[in-house]
């Protein structure tokens, strides 16, 4: 059967390979992760390439606001933020891939490994990745759509100002895009682990109601409890991932972070600013209007999909501690070893609860999600305001 979603991968990583952020080799039949004279030449000329051409363009004294063509000042201040800020993003990427290259390596090789045991990862995962790869390439589409459009309003050197910004942003989208599918393998092996958790004390609950003969009974305990421990020291290894992944990631979840909360303001901004002077008065053409709008849907839904993808792994880890709970409904009876792994499993999970931060500066949760989007509402009433009573 052809293998469309292997396929899929290494056409993600051939294109990070392209675009400069992996600066390390897959070898995909063998499973291995190496270094090599190319790869590193190859992703050092394109780094060095984008940064001088960066430099020149920003040394040109070009207009950072090539959004609007008739903008007052509030307008420029706020895409300027967002453009400075999707310029700083992408060049954080480049450097921090060097930083750390031989961290990324080993996650690769650990990744590699679990994949091995558990290959039904693939399967389970397939359409959330072709939906992720979907939404990111049309995404990049759409940059270049408005940079070819802004090329024939705004001649060349303002949109180049337009090209640099967006493959900034293309640097930034592909490594949150690595983040998002390593992510997405932490979670269905979550969901591998529950369900297999759940057979475990569903096995485990017969078994101390319904006792059969007693050499049969110490078999399946010592199997259960076998099972169990099996499944604990997969768990902990999972939960090593995400941990590992906040470290390597800090950087970019930081900037990712504040880029996303300050461009979703900027953004509620200029949406009520066309509905207030209309985009001939702002001059800006419908092609523009019509690529701005559909970036912004896919950008956003990229966005949204991977927080809510960390708050459903955080979903199944509470999950997986409720289905321990229930080890406290059995029978007494049990095999000491099966009672104790129960035990054991519970004490993990109680003294390594599974916590993710954004750099440790802000938690990852329902309750912060909440109070991001209200937070988000309220900055971008407060700019509207400031429009209406100024301008």
């Amino acid at each position: 059967m052809f293998d469309w979603v292997g396929w899929l991968l290494r056409a993600v990583y051939i294109y990070g390979f392209l675009i400069g952020v992996s600066n390390f080799e897959i070898d995909w039949r063998a499973g291995r992760v190496l270094k090599s004279i190319r790869s590193t030449a190859y992703a050092a000329t394109i780094n060095i390439l984008t940064v001088l051409v960066l430099g020149f363009q920003v040394g040109t004294d070009t207009n950072l606001n090539v959004i609007f063509g008739n903008a007052n000042k509030l307008h420029e201040y706020v895409i300027i933020v967002m453009s400075v800020l999707r310029i700083i993003s992408g060049l954080t990427v480049l450097l921090t891939r060097w930083q750390q290259r031989c961290k990324l390596m080993t996650l690769v090789r650990i990744l590699f490994r679990l994949y091995l045991e558990k290959p039904q990862i693939k399967r389970m995962s397939r359409w959330a990745i072709l939906t992720k790869t979907i939404t990111v390439t049309l995404k990049d589409f759409l940059q270049i759509a408005l940079a070819l459009e802004a090329l024939g309003r705004l001649g060349a050197r303002q949109a180049l100002g337009m090209y640099m910004q967006f493959g900034m942003a293309a640097l930034m989208s592909y490594a949150l895009s690595q983040h998002y599918l390593i992510m997405l393998f932490v979670r269905v092996e979550y969901q591998i682990l529950n369900s297999e958790l759940e057979q475990v004390i569903e096995e485990s609950c017969w078994l101390s109601y319904h006792s059969p003969r007693n050499g049969v009974f110490m078999t399946k305990c010592c199997y259960l409890a076998d099972r169990l421990e099996d499944i604990g020291k997969r768990q902990d290894e999972v939960q090593s991932i995400v941990t590992y992944l906040g470290e390597v990631f800090a950087v970019q979840g930081l900037l990712a972070f504040t880029e996303n909360y300050i461009s979703s303001v900027g953004t509620t901004y200029l949406i009520f600013s066309l509905f207030k002077y209309g985009r001939e008065r702002l001059g800006m053409p419908l092609n523009a209007v019509i690529f701005s709008i559909c970036w912004c849907f896919f950008h956003y839904l990229d966005s949204f999909r991977s927080h809510f993808l960390m708050l459903s792994i955080l979903d199944e880890h509470r999950r997986m501690a409720g289905l321990l709970k229930k080890s406290s409904m059995f029978a007494p009876g049990l095999d000491v070893r099966l009672e104790q792994s129960f035990e054991t499993y519970l004490f993990q999970l109680a003294r390594n609860p599974l916590k993710m931060h954004v750099m440790q500066m802000f938690p990852i949760s329902h309750t912060f999600t909440t109070a991001m989007f209200g937070s988000i509402a309220m900055n971008s009433i407060y700019l509207i305001q400031y429009d209406m009573e100024n301008f």
